[in-house]
């Protein structure tokens, strides 16, 4: 029975996996937990709980997380130990779940099934903030294919989604365990069609956005092994040179280079900027968004720079470093912590919010990583981002499914802002997204190209950027509630 026990929950584990994956099978997502709550119904202590959530973690992190290992940016024994790491870490949320579930369970038998979507879902959201936050393993990126069942993170958030596929499992669940009631079953069927009716009205009720603003975005493919030779130096930046001037001449008096497209040269540096001069802008009015690396006194950062033929004209910080890759954690408390560097370097931190001006446009532009928050995307637009630009690098991974699972995150923060996107990455993949969340242009993994598109600005606020998480706060707030009457003894249990 033990062995029956570890099989269901890996087949459990793998099901959500393959759902992370193929946008086309996040359907799988609505009934693969059912394996996993049969499982911890039958266990009896919180040994056995630790035990088959950490089974059911570990499975599903390795097969969402495995691309970690294929990282072509160091050696193959690091990169597979770095996984390791991560997906043992990344174990101890479902472990976590497991045991919360189980307190509650002890005292609230009747609410076994709700206790759990709760407990998930708050843990879920809870893990999204710290040092080691990773909102890119959420459930509700598994549903990115299902068009009306995503416009509701304009009301609720990702973790709004997480919830209603973890509360499809349950009712599926209850089903199959309970008798059979006709009325259940129709409150359950109301309960899974809510959010694509309120998907569908959102869109009918929502204002005609209209395309007004023309940018280019360029991605150059500079492989990694290009960006550490430094015989290729001009050769890579005349390549963005010649795309650019391409834009300006479609129209364009924005033009966006990704995250990394400067590897051996620093705007910061006034040869630099007279040799872009020379190349491109001339007698033009256009600007030029592109990744670089500034310096400050002892501190390095990662960065967004907005520069025309006068020179700089803003610069936005990164905040969310990649915990190890970018910076070791705690760095900027500690400073002798910044002598360790054990991925790409250890940056500092960036403190403020920046909403870069152009043409009487504002508009916010988030690196990489940032992408995967919405936070602290939704605080940039709530400052007045009228359009929402993030600058990629994912050169360390050439193949699927790294680049796929990144980019297609873009959708949701597009949907909870209703702002455009455009994602431009190095290596790709490179993105428009409307405020609808469709993608309206696509550039594919390992190409070179251009896109020229005109896109929605806009100052429309929507209950998300209002004000944020409020559905995942008052599951929170019900969350320690529950927990607070569990540690008044054992009273008469529900």
């Amino acid at each position: 029975m033990k062995n029956k026990y570890i099989y269901i929950t890996i087949t459990s584990a793998i099901l959500l996996g393959i759902a992370q994956h193929f946008s086309v099978l996040g359907f799988l997502a609505w009934f693969c937990l059912i394996p996993l709550f049969f499982v911890i119904h039958q266990l009896e202590s919180y040994k056995k709980i630790i035990k088959y959530t950490f089974i059911w973690g570990f499975v599903y992190h390795f097969i969402t997380m495995f691309w970690l290992s294929s990282n072509v940016g160091t050696d193959r024994f690091s990169a597979i130990v770095s996984m390791f790491a991560a997906i043992l870490y990344l174990s101890t949320n479902t472990v976590f779940i497991g045991l919360v579930w189980y307190r509650l369970k002890s005292f609230f038998k009747n609410y076994s099934i709700s206790l759990f979507v709760l407990s998930w879902t708050c843990i879920e959201f809870i893990k999204s903030y710290g040092l080691l936050a990773f909102p890119w393993i959420s459930i509700a990126n598994s549903q990115s294919n299902y068009f009306y069942l995503i416009q509701i993170v304009e009301y609720v958030g990702i973790y709004g989604v997480t919830f209603w596929v973890l509360s499809i499992n349950g009712c599926i669940y209850y089903f199959l365990n309970n008798k059979f009631l006709y009325k259940n079953f129709i409150y359950s069927i109301i309960f899974f069609c809510f959010p694509f009716l309120v998907g569908y009205l959102s869109l009918i009720n929502l204002q005609d956005f209209k395309t007004n603003y023309q940018v280019s975005l360029i991605q150059p493919n500079i492989k990694l092994s290009d960006s550490r030779d430094y015989s290729k130096s001009y050769e890579l930046l005349d390549l963005l040179l010649v795309k650019t001037n391409e834009s300006i001449k479609q129209g364009s008096t924005l033009v966006i280079w990704p995250e990394a497209a400067l590897p051996f040269h620093n705007l910061q540096n006034k040869n630099t900027l007279n040799y872009i001069n020379s190349k491109v802008f001339n007698n033009s009015t256009a600007s030029i968004l592109s990744g670089d690396i500034i310096f400050e006194e002892d501190k390095t950062y990662n960065a967004v720079v907005l520069f025309d033929k006068n020179g700089v004209k803003d610069i936005y910080k990164k905040q969310l470093p990649v915990p190890l890759a970018e910076q070791v954690p705690l760095s900027d408390t500690f400073p002798k912590l910044k002598n360790i560097n054990i991925g790409v370097a250890n940056y500092s931190s960036g403190k403020e919010d920046i909403v870069f001006k152009l043409d009487n446009k504002r508009f916010s532009s988030l690196i990489c990583y940032e992408s995967t928050f919405p936070g602290i995307n939704r605080r940039h637009v709530k400052k007045g981002a009228e359009f929402i630009t993030f600058l990629v690098n994912d050169a360390w991974y050439t193949t699927w499914p790294e680049p796929e699972q990144h980019a297609k995150q873009s959708i949701f923060r597009a949907i909870e802002n209703r702002k455009s996107v455009i994602r431009c990455a190095n290596t790709g993949i490179s993105l428009v997204v409307n405020p609808l969340g469709e993608i309206t242009n696509r550039l594919n993994l390992n190409e070179d190209g251009i896109i020229t598109t005109s896109i929605n600005t806009n100052d429309h606020m929507t209950f998300y950027t209002k004000f944020g998480n409020v559905f995942s706060y008052i599951l929170l707030t019900i969350l320690v509630l529950l927990l607070l009457r569990t540690t008044l003894g054992n009273e008469k249990k529900l």
